[in-house]
């Protein structure tokens, strides 16, 4: 579901019977096809209100129609797909740029992954508790994993919008459904970057720490795996997805309501040093395979 807020005066804020209607762009990606579906629909007028329209994705063997309902709640407008609350729509602005929305991945990631790594594990010393329940804790773990998502993110999505060699390789992943989408060469003429955008689009909405498939998208792009190789540490690198999830949506309970009673501070920084050579392996990944395509570059040697 996409959101945007209204950017209107202070005398108009007054005013919650009536706002000007405009035109809004709608783009998602297809929940069955996964091309790109995008349209101009209007906005409600009234303060709170709703309003419908239809729109088609571009697939174009067989386009699938969309009902999208843009939904505005005391100037707040957001949209969703009927029947279909679990697809992103977004919303934007006719003319606006793209990246005025969807800000470009930072650059020097793994640099600012380093120093804001540093300043965690000073918190943990000074806030952190030998006390496996305790929130304090729970909340230097979801912040651990917040550092983390936000390196892979950028440090991914970064290397996929700029090297066509890693973007062959993420459409050749299953999970990411990409691999079999077809494009008009009409598409193409008028969005030739609509691959790039595609990918990038589609990772987006991955969440990051889905350290699998993450993993997964590693070992495709960079030709490595970027888990401990170790078998412990992997298998406690895996269990803290679902300790996460537990962390963020139940207050440190799993589903049967037992509390997570083992993140402790050293349980903590043990986490961190694991996902730090994580982000080692992958920047080594990286590196390796940019060599590789250099040398491929440089073909074979001729013979004298």
């Amino acid at each position: 579901m996409g959101s945007m807020k209204e950017q209107i005066s202070d005398d108009e804020w007054l005013d919650e019977e009536f706002e000007p209607d405009f035109d809004i762009e709608v783009k998602f990606l297809c929940p069955e096809c996964h091309h790109p579906a995008t349209s101009i629909l209007l906005t409600p007028s009234e303060w709170t209100g709703e309003t419908v329209g239809e729109v088609s994705c571009l697939n174009s063997e067989e386009a699938h129609n969309w009902t999208v309902r843009i939904v505005k709640n005391r100037g707040e407008l957001t949209a969703h797909l009927d029947d279909r609350d679990d697809v992103e729509v977004s919303l934007h602005l006719p003319g606006v740029p793209e990246d005025w929305y969807e800000p470009s991945p930072e650059p020097g990631a793994y640099g600012i992954f380093l120093r804001a790594m540093a300043e965690w594990r000073y918190t943990v010393g000074e806030i952190g508790s030998f006390d496996g329940e305790s929130s304090r804790n729970r909340m230097l773990f979801s912040n651990l994993y917040s550092i983390v998502e936000a390196y892979l993110s950028d440090t991914i999505i970064g290397a996929a919008i700029v090297d066509v060699s890693v973007q062959r390789q993420m459409l050749k992943l299953d999970d990411l459904k990409l691999k079999d989408k077809q494009l008009s060469l009409e598409t193409v003429l008028a969005k030739p970057n609509i691959v790039r955008d595609m990918i990038k689009t589609t990772l987006q909405g991955i969440s990051f720490h889905n350290l699998v498939l993450v993993n997964q998208m590693c070992a495709n792009a960079f030709g490595s795996s970027i888990l401990p190789s170790e078998k412990d540490d992997r298998k406690m690198i895996l269990m803290s997805v679902s300790k996460r999830h537990d962390c963020v949506h139940r207050n440190g309970r799993d589903k049967e309501g037992n509390r997570h009673d083992d993140i402790t501070s050293d349980y903590l920084r043990k986490l961190a040093g694991l996902f730090e050579g994580m982000a080692e392996a992958l920047e080594s990944a990286m590196s390796e395979a940019k060599v590789k395509e250099f040398v491929g570059s440089l073909g074979s040697p001729t013979e004298a």
